[in-house]
């Protein structure tokens, strides 16, 4: 009999057992959804993840401050849990962190012209921050230096240098920097109406001093990736490329694998994160176990003008 009351006691507790309960902001599936509060009712596109955390910067590119007019770099804060007992990855927008234009790099390259396509690699303890600019109406692709990034000590931001040899021909956007350190893609409309994907290989391993010495080895056309229409917005992690094509009409985010040292022919992301409007600049990343993709859309439903998504890849990637 007491054996009986000490099960019938232990069915109860368990079953008293409070359900999970969390109030989730964004669920990241593989379906794309809009970054809520990080978005204004004008664009915001072309953004960039300094470093992945589960509370991370992303900067990115917004015409809210002139409500419409240029285009500055700003940024804001993204914070990201997992949640085991319901399996759904979270992100949600820090309302004590609005996107703003703080910090020490943006007033040495926010300017009276556009800036986009913003870029961050890291070089020792120092950042290197890529970002485009236009200038007489040619866009050229710049850096600042950011000395002690997440370091201790003094913290100082070179002036803006010019990537040379890079910017002579056309105009040149979203730089994006190969896991070998040495080859800079790129999206031009040199010597043609339209973009296309090109890198620039350099002869030793990207640093702020080898890019002032204009240290290239060869620049390249990267004829599997491109076609006959606009392809820009080329974002590369390890083996895998993604980047905005027109080739099927409006602007789509497509991707590619290096496969023995070759791209392989790229294929279209499907109508989970496409649309029937135009989807451009995608960036890639890894976190908690999952790899992800931020790219911007002007699809409908949003906050206004292009938004912010997030979505899950890993179908894609793996």
């Amino acid at each position: 009999m007491k054996q009986i009351i000490i099960l019938f006691c232990i069915l109860v507790l368990t079953s008293c057992k409070p359900a999970y309960k969390f109030d989730y902001d964004i669920i990241i599936s593989e379906t794309a959804n809009n970054l809520g509060d990080l978005n204004s009712e004008y664009d915001d596109y072309n953004s960039d993840l300094p470093y992945p955390a589960q509370r991370m910067d992303i900067f990115f590119s917004s015409n809210r401050n002139s409500e419409g007019v240029e285009f500055d770099i700003v940024s804001g804060k993204l914070d990201f849990s997992y949640h085991s007992e319901d399996d759904i990855l979270n992100v949600s927008i820090p309302n004590d962190s609005p996107p703003s234009e703080s910090g020490l790099i943006f007033p040495k390259i926010n300017s009276d012209n556009n800036e986009f396509g913003p870029y961050s690699y890291y070089s020792g303890k120092d950042l290197l921050f890529f970002y485009a600019t236009n200038l007489n109406d040619t866009f050229d692709i710049k850096f600042v230096e950011l000395t002690n990034w997440n370091y201790s000590g003094q913290q100082i931001v070179s002036d803006p240098i010019s990537l040379t040899d890079i910017n002579k021909i056309g105009d040149n956007l979203y730089p994006s920097i190969d896991s070998e350190r040495k080859k800079i893609y790129f999206c031009s409309n040199r010597n043609d109406s339209c973009f296309s994907l090109y890198s620039a290989t350099y002869n030793s391993e990207i640093s702020k001093q080898s890019l002032i010495n204009n240290n290239i080895q060869v620049i390249s056309k990267e004829n599997i990736l491109s076609s006959k229409y606009d392809d820009k917005c080329p974002y590369v992690k390890d083996n895998f490329m993604v980047f905005t094509s027109n080739r099927d009409g409006s602007y789509d985010l497509w991707y590619s694998k290096l496969e023995n040292n070759n791209w392989s022919v790229p294929e279209k992301f499907d109508n989970k994160i496409n649309s029937d409007y135009n989807e451009y600049r995608p960036v890639i990343f890894e976190l908690l176990g999952f790899n992800l993709m931020i790219f911007s859309s002007d699809k409908p439903n949003g906050k206004g003008g292009y938004d912010l998504y997030i979505v899950k890849i890993d179908k894609y990637k793996n």
